[in-house]
């Protein structure tokens, strides 16, 4: 449930990340957005000031020296000034150049926007285009923006420009913001995900130390109290007389003992291996002979009933450590008895490749879920669709395994259905490692 939650607070903090992200560059494209047309507005006003400025000084020779410009005065504002100007060349025949506006306007957006398309107009008060400038307008963009600007003082005509996806422009000078943006929303995003992946861990290891200390309390506490009440019984001198029962104390310590002994020294192992500290013994190991050895002896005194089935050729070899590969198949064959039904069918198979050897443990199980087969290799790790509370274990009998193949350059790998079955597949290098 934990989780849950630290998943929905994931997905939450993810969303108003990106919520706050998302509005500060849409505030960020507007503001952009309005200072450009601010400067278009402004930069197509200076353009036309400067054609009527050049089309004035081009032809002062030609204007009568004294000549009055009606409506042109310091105060006012520079454009009612230049409409001044205008009217004032046109009463001398001196029409406005289009070819020139075109150039001072081309070279003021390079200077201040850079590259733009746009469409150049010329039209009449009912805004139908005398003459025009097209300078890669594609007539397709569904988005343009449109600035206008008198040219008479009568409004009789106007002079319009249209600039095609102006919003290609405001990205392009977001381009950095953007990608910072997107870099920094990653970051976080990620140290997001790292802190709740470590929180997640930090939960899951915890579950493993308490289930780890429970199954040690549990499997420890047994042999320790059978070592005790035989030793109690032993010492108080009432079996001194009774020989048969006196032995069956000594079998119980001897035997429990072992079982404590054993399970220190696998510890051991598995942290020699971690470690690389294990030098394997290896000889040839005839896995025929090895199989029936092992199945006589769970044949011995079953604790359900076991059926195997075996599928191994007589040149069934591989080369490898026997004392640690032993305890491998004990481990697999220990779990197919422990998580099964009342009767298990456990399948051995041996196939002998160009490569390596192949061998195959299959069982009728209860099976493991497909989360559980990702870690079930790991340390400690238990399968969670396995009942933790009526079958004990340490997790540590798979991560043997794991250590062990490993250590003789081969690799496990395991497919199951539950509630189907349990298939562990080892894979043996023919090459002498």
């Amino acid at each position: 449930m934990k989780r849950q939650y630290i998943k929905i607070i994931t997905a939450i903090s993810i969303v108003a990340l990106l919520s706050v992200q998302g509005i500060w560059l849409y505030n960020t494209y507007n503001l952009l957005h309005r200072n450009l047309i601010i400067k278009l507005k402004e930069g197509f006003a200076r353009s036309i000031e400067g054609e009527v400025y050049k089309r004035l000084d081009d032809n002062k020779e030609e204007i009568q020296r004294g000549e009055i410009i009606g409506g042109v005065r310091p105060d006012n504002d520079f454009y009612i000034n230049v409409l001044a100007f205008h009217e004032f060349l046109l009463s001398w025949d001196f029409p406005l150049s289009m070819a020139t506006l075109d150039s001072i306007w081309s070279k003021k957006l390079a200077e201040d926007i850079g590259p733009v398309n746009y469409l150049l107009l010329k039209t009449d008060s009912a805004r139908i285009p005398i003459e025009q400038i097209n300078r890669g307008v594609s007539g397709n963009s569904p988005y343009t923006l449109t600035i206008e600007r008198p040219i008479r003082i009568d409004n009789s005509e106007y002079l319009r420009v249209v600039i095609e996806s102006p919003y290609k422009i405001v990205i392009r000078e977001m381009m950095v913001l953007l990608v910072t943006s997107f870099l920094i929303a990653l970051i976080l995003g990620y140290c997001i995900y790292l802190q709740i992946s470590l929180i997640i861990r930090q939960g899951r290891i915890a579950e493993i130390r308490q289930d780890f200390t429970q199954a040690m309390v549990h499997d420890m506490k047994n042999p320790v109290t059978n070592i005790l009440m035989s030793a109690n019984l032993l010492k108080t001198g009432k079996l001194d007389e009774k020989t048969q029962m006196k032995e069956s104390c000594f079998d119980i310590i001897l035997k429990e003992g072992n079982r404590l002994l054993a399970f220190s020294n696998k510890i051991l192992t598995i942290s020699k291996f971690e470690e690389k500290k294990i030098k394997l013994a290896k000889n040839a190991v005839d896995l025929k002979q090895l199989f029936n050895s092992l199945i006589k002896e769970y044949l011995l005194s079953p604790s359900k009933e076991i059926l195997f089935t075996t599928d191994i050729t007589d040149d069934s070899v591989i080369h490898a450590d026997p004392e640690y590969f032993i305890d491998v198949f004990r481990n697999l064959i220990d779990n197919s008895i422990k998580y099964s039904k009342e009767t298990v069918a456990i399948h051995i198979r041996i196939e002998k490749q160009k490569n390596g050897t192949i061998i195959q443990i299959k069982d009728n199980g209860i099976g493991i879920s497909q989360k559980d087969q990702k870690r079930i290799f790991n340390k400690y790790e238990r399968s969670q669709s396995r009942d933790k509370q009526t079958q004990s274990g340490f997790g540590l009998g798979l991560f043997y395994v794991y250590q062990v193949v490993s250590a003789h350059g081969g690799s496990i790998i395991v497919k199951s259905t539950p509630d189907v079955f349990s298939e562990f597949t080892i894979r043996i290098p023919n090459k002498k490692l």
